[in-house]
């Protein structure tokens, strides 16, 4: 930059200190002129300034660097003012910097510099020679014709196919989370032929993007779906494409493609490097086929070389990283991968070009051969419920082919639910099936058996009966075929039959035999008895599983009601109504027994709550009153297991009565008051009030050390040893 330099020291100091000014380069105060020009020099004169400078240039001031890039030995005043603009005074742009004209901002840019008069040349302006051999080029590619309609981006379309058959079972992976053979195996069928060798490379390029949004996640070796992955196919191409493009262009990852170039890759800021390929590829002309082997070349002229400082940014840089064949040969590989899987470019043959069309894409299935369905990308999201109930089978540049019910056991084929929803979206998307095509799904929902006087079973097909008889299950009970598709059942087995048909997805119809009613409570249950059992219907009700077998008929309930007086009624519904309200049951129902019972009374084994209802229950006389004494003397097995005011004092008692006959007793004691119990064997030692709360000290033999426990806390008691 000796030139530019020399140049720079001849202009006059107003003009040096007007540039500084401009493009912010700091001046110490009274700096001489050599401090002055050393800094203008650092800050101006590099290749680097000026191509960033560049970058940032209208097209007018472009084009005016383009002509004064041809005049060499300068431009007149008065023409560069009828061409480019005036120029005002330096008294006049130090007062106001702004340029007015695109003289003035080349003059305030450092690179077009006033020169005397010289004896064959007038006053005159020109660029330096260091500045016009840095300045790029206007880009201009040849192109040799036009370039076909391009297909879908091959990443789009391994991205799809990749999260349709995850739907359906999980793909094995490897310990640094690319895809096993295996998983690339049941993979290769969905692409082309020509496409078989870079399915390896293309995925190793695809999975770690779709890792990075959230599309699959990989673990214990297996890649799976994640919910996000039904958004992504539901986008449109372009927006799939700009996903895609963004995750790799923010990926802090070096790229396998070109670790295998063995380039100098220290230092390399990833995404600067991916971006400027991106603006790179860009700049080729739509839809116009480019020859490749001179692609570099003119590039490099417009935008300087594809690695410098700014890319490799996080070490020094001294020399261009990359040797101009070594660069070239890194932007071809980038072509042929990242950008064309991409998108972002497409080949023809040996031509490359930036697709200005994509082939036209219909958004609807269409029928294939017999049983098979192919649906485009464009349509994924609208089979991904039914991936794990079909089988991709085939892959096309548009679309994907599955088959919609192979020929396997009838216990493998989708139930008539999914049926119906197969039938449902086909009919949606694709029609109604022609003539040619297997029409299996579109039979009536006719059951394959039909049952005749309740023994007589007949199958649509005899192949039904055939399946059916497989299974151990219907065997038990089909016992006798009369002929192919006919058989008979025992008659005491008939629900059996139907039964163990429906566990296999074999709907049945006839005179199937109908559930017998609940048979109606014994005149032996006491009131205590039934009191119990409707309880226990309430709680079935309310907190059984909703895919329990075994329904609580409302005529079993009536038939127990009826058989309870009213005192007991009335306490039974407030225990139904406590229950159904969610409050915690506080005391045990007693009952009435219809013979005495001499340890235990009922209500104690009932376990039904009731509260207002006690004196009119313990003023009945055949009343059996729960008794502490009783209670302590339960097994541990039957112990109480609620803790109130009565249960406190039983526990008080039985304490009492094991502390006077110094004896052992057996307690379930919730350590902390967090639930969780444990059974403890103490010998009572001593009984002490704190407050409300009543505390026993006690040897535990358990521990083998002395303990002290709340009262409140136990649980429950067992007999006294």
């Amino acid at each position: 930059m000796n030139r530019w330099a020399l140049m720079l020291q001849q202009s006059p100091p107003e003009l040096q200190r007007l540039i500084a000014r401009t493009q912010h380069v700091s001046l110490p105060h009274g700096c001489d002129a050599a401090e002055r020009l050393r800094r203008l020099r650092r800050a101006l004169c590099s290749t680097a300034a000026v191509r960033s400078t560049y970058a940032l240039l209208d097209d007018e001031t472009r084009t005016a660097l383009d002509v004064l890039r041809q005049r060499r030995g300068g431009v007149r005043a008065d023409e560069l003012v009828g061409q480019f603009g005036p120029i005002r005074s330096l008294r006049q742009l130090a007062r106001d910097p702004r340029p007015r004209s695109i003289a003035e901002r080349l003059l305030l840019l450092g690179w077009l510099l006033p020169r005397p008069a010289a004896p064959h040349h007038p006053p005159r302006y020109m660029l330096p020679p260091e500045l016009r051999r840095a300045l790029p080029y206007t880009l201009t590619i040849e192109s040799i014709g036009v370039a076909p309609d391009a297909p879908l981006a091959p990443a789009v379309r391994a991205s799809v196919a990749l999260l349709l058959v995850c739907a359906a079972t999980p793909l094995a992976v490897r310990a640094d989370g690319m895809l096993r053979r295996s998983a690339l195996r049941s993979l290769m069928p969905l692409f082309a032929l020509h496409e078989a060798d870079e399915i390896g490379d293309l995925y190793a390029f695809v999975l770690p993007l779709l890792r990075r949004l959230g599309l699959v996640a990989c673990s214990h070796g297996r890649c799976t779906i994640t919910p996000g992955a039904a958004t992504f196919l539901a986008l449109p191409y372009s927006k799939q494409c700009e996903r895609l493009t963004n995750s790799w262009i923010a990926s802090p990852e070096p790229d396998h493609w070109l670790v295998r170039l063995r380039l100098a890759l220290h230092g390399v800021d990833w995404p600067l490097l991916r971006r400027r390929l991106v603006i790179w590829a860009s700049a080729l002309p739509a839809g116009r086929l480019v020859a490749s082997d001179t692609l570099y070349n003119t590039l490099t002229a417009a935008f300087g070389p594809l690695a410098d400082a700014q890319t490799h940014g996080f070490r020094t840089i001294r020399r261009t990283p990359w040797q101009p064949r070594n660069a070239a040969r890194a932007f071809l590989n980038a072509l042929r991968k990242p950008l064309a899987w991409l998108g972002i470019v497409a080949w023809h043959h040996q031509y490359v070009y930036r697709p200005a069309a994509y082939a036209s894409v219909d958004a609807n299935w269409r029928y294939e051969s017999d049983g098979e369905v192919f649906v485009p990308f464009t349509a994924a999201h609208t089979a991904l419920q039914i991936a794990p109930r079909i089988r991709w089978v085939r892959g096309h540049q548009d679309g994907l082919t599955f088959r919609v019910a192979p020929r396997l056991t009838f216990a493998a084929k989708p139930t008539l639910l999914q049926q119906r929803t197969l039938r449902q979206l086909l009919l949606r998307y694709a029609g109604p099936p022609p003539s040619w095509w297997d029409d299996n799904l579109f039979r009536s929902e006719q059951p394959p058996f039909r049952l005749f006087d309740g023994v007589l079973l007949v199958a649509e097909t005899p192949d039904d009966l055939a399946r059916a008889m497989r299974e151990r299950s219907v065997r038990r009970y089909v016992r006798v075929r009369l002929a192919p598709g006919i058989a008979l059942i025992r008659r005491p087995d008939q629900m059996l039959a139907y039964r163990a048909l429906a566990r296999k997805g074999m709907s049945v119809v006839g005179d199937a035999p109908e559930p017998a009613h609940p048979t109606p409570p014994p005149d032996a249950f006491s009131p205590g008895d039934c009191a119990a059992l409707a309880m226990a219907c309430a709680f079935y009700r309310r907190y059984a599983p909703g895919d329990m077998p075994l329904t609580v008929d409302e005529q079993l309930d009536t038939q127990l009601r009826a058989a309870l007086p009213p005192p007991l009624r009335a306490a039974l519904d407030e225990a139904v109504m406590r229950l159904e309200r969610g409050q915690p049951l506080f005391r045990t129902l007693t009952s009435f027994p219809s013979r005495p019972a001499p340890d235990v009374c009922m209500p104690a084994a009932a376990g039904i709550v009731l509260e207002e209802a006690e004196e009119s229950i313990t003023s009945a006389p055949d009343v059996c009153a729960p008794d502490a004494a009783l209670i302590a003397r339960l097994p541990v097995d039957n112990r109480l297991s609620f803790n109130d005011s009565s249960t406190n004092e039983a526990h008080l008692r039985a304490l009492r009565r094991a502390l006077a006959q110094r004896t052992s007793i057996t307690i379930d004691y919730d350590t902390g008051g967090v639930g969780s119990v444990e059974r403890r064997t103490i010998r009572p030692l001593e009984l002490e009030q704190r407050g409300d709360s009543w505390y026993v000290r006690a040897y535990c033999l358990h521990r083998q050390a002395e303990r002290t426990f709340r009262i409140d806390r136990i649980r429950g008691i067992g007999a006294i040893a």
